[in-house]
């Protein structure tokens, strides 16, 4: 969460991230999306576990406790993580971006997402997380296989021998070279 803040902090003064690495913006989604997933999965795990084997034996609801505070601790990681795609969609919706690997960094982040989303519906008696998560799976499967065209199509052209920065590294680099020093 720490370096999610410094992350933060670094769009807001740098500002975005060039269009040729706008997806980047979607990479803080993945921490809180999974990290929502792991806290409900090792409170069910607790429940399964403390329970049956009274593990705790001083407090026979530990598991029960464990697997509650899971689910709020979830939903506090879920709605950070809603957040996140909200400035990541806002981000890429004010200008066309050229397709580069990096669009790769669209299908992990929003796929731990669905899942902590689906992960929720199941949990919760909500059709709210149900449908929202059943919604985000189709939108990550579709997002594979554009993206997956797109690498073959460009592989197969040949379009992948430079990262899509360089030019502009390298134009900073010379730009740099011909500033006089002040020695």
């Amino acid at each position: 969460m720490f370096i999610l803040v410094i992350y933060f902090q670094r769009l807001i003064v740098y500002r975005i991230p060039p269009r040729e690495v706008i997806v980047s913006v979607f990479l803080p989604l993945g921490p809180p999306g999974y990290g929502a997933f792991v806290v409900i999965q090792l409170g069910k795990d607790a429940l399964k576990v403390f329970e049956p084997n009274q593990f705790v034996p001083a407090a026979p609801f530990a598991g029960q406790v464990l697997y509650t505070v899971g689910i709020m601790m979830a939903l506090i990681m879920w709605g950070f993580g809603l957040l996140w795609l909200f400035f990541a969609v806002a981000a890429i919706s004010r200008q066309k971006f050229p397709f580069n690997l990096g669009w790769w960094g669209f299908t992990f982040p929003l796929g731990v997402y669905a899942v902590a989303t689906t992960t929720l519906g199941r949990e919760l008696p909500s059709t709210f997380f149900k449908n929202l998560g059943t919604a985000l799976s189709l939108v990550v499967a579709l997002l594979w296989i554009v993206v997956s065209i797109g690498t073959i199509r460009h592989a197969w052209l040949g379009e992948f021998t430079q990262a899509p920065v360089i030019p502009e590294w390298e134009a900073n680099k010379l730009a740099h070279k011909e500033r006089p020093s002040h020695d």
